[in-house]
């Protein structure tokens, strides 16, 4: 009776241990991706990590707006040197 104690008493410990090292890895995988992410986000070594996701948000948000542009510009420049292709002009 007592060894069934001793061995189940010793998987709570190996549990609690495999717990609090698995939180650990987490804690410190997470530090290190906050580290990259103040790396990319322009300001935001200066930042708390909350502020740091508003502000990486928010800059996500601006490098979709000017991908669309970039995309808008692209499809005007093409149709515009199509149509001076077919006027027989140079596209510019």
């Amino acid at each position: 009776m007592k060894a069934a104690a001793a061995t189940t008493t010793t998987t709570r410990r190996r549990r609690r241990r495999s717990s609090s090292t698995m939180r650990r890895l987490r804690a410190a995988a997470v530090a290190r991706r906050v580290r990259e992410l103040r790396r990319l986000v322009p300001g935001g070594e200066a930042v708390p990590a909350g502020r740091l996701l508003l502000r990486a948000a928010g800059y996500v948000a601006e490098l979709r707006a000017r991908v669309e542009l970039l995309r808008a510009l692209a499809a005007l420049l093409t149709a515009s040197c199509a149509a001076a292709d077919d006027d027989g002009g140079a596209c510019t």
